[in-house]
């Protein structure tokens, strides 16, 4: 247990931190699943192109937000884009 009042605020503003970067990152994984299943009814044909066109915006918006709060480094959400807009483009162009 914190015995000094600076780390017993420490403790308080961990709490908090973890918190905050926990519904960030939830967001983005449910940013990403939705994408995932856009792209997978697209290749099905129940989904249009526009419609994973903007699932795919709303992830890299995510993404880069995530960046910004840095709660993600900017290489990673680079890659993780580049990787989305390759199934992004093969899944609208197949069909």
């Amino acid at each position: 247990m914190a015995h000094h009042k600076s780390t017993r605020k420490r403790v308080r503003l961990s709490a908090k931190q973890r918190l905050r970067n926990r519904a960030y990152i939830s967001a983005l994984r449910t940013s990403l699943k939705k994408l995932d299943v856009g792209i997978q009814q697209r290749q099905t044909g129940q989904a249009s192109s526009d419609d994973v066109m903007t699932l795919f915006r709303q992830s890299q918006s995510h993404l880069m937000r995530c960046v910004t709060k840095n709660r993600l480094k900017k290489n990673t959400a680079s890659r993780k884009i580049k990787r989305l807009a390759h199934k992004v483009k093969t899944a609208c162009l197949s069909s």
